[in-house]
């Protein structure tokens, strides 16, 4: 009898052992595309964006620095593009538009348009054109900009 229960116990831990390893070597991966970023402040005149994306290599992104988030708030900076590049790495160094200065505690807003600027072939064709591979409605970055138009949008606090 405790032959028996010794092989269960000894049964059961294989078993146990087994399945937390097969559970440990499973990748989680976001099923749907996501920006991250950092915008550090520089000085009055400049601000620098930094992150990551697992868009497309080449996706090209738009990035403004603002007052504020919503109704009335004002672009601060000039329109910049930065792309994902190969390693999903991408920055950029904001100015500001003329007679415009920065300071801390802005935000900065990094989006992608999956027609706007032209994106590359291969960026529209992963995505879809109108972005519909971009994950919505489920992916909490993922809007609608128009009609059936998806984009996705961060707002990074300027530290």
């Amino acid at each position: 009898m405790s032959r028996i229960v010794v092989g269960l116990i000894t049964t059961l831990a294989i078993a146990a052992a087994l399945f937390s390893q097969t559970k440990s070597n499973r990748s989680l991966t976001a099923p749907t595309y996501y920006i991250a970023a950092n915008a550090e402040y520089r000085h009055a005149e400049q601000i620098w964006l930094r992150g990551a994306s697992n868009l497309p290599a080449g996706a090209v992104l738009v990035v403004d620095v603002q007052n504020y988030v919503g109704e009335g708030s004002q672009i601060l900076s000039v329109r910049t593009l930065p792309k994902v590049g190969k390693d999903g790495f991408f920055e950029a160094t904001l100015a500001p538009l003329p007679k415009m200065q920065f300071k801390h505690n802005l935000v900065c807003l990094v989006s992608f348009f999956p027609n706007f600027p032209d994106q590359d072939v291969t960026v529209t064709g992963t995505v879809g054109r109108h972005g519909e591979q971009l994950g919505f409605p489920k992916n909490p970055q993922a809007y609608v900009h128009s009609g059936e138009n998806v984009y996705l949008g961060a707002v990074i606090h300027v530290e």
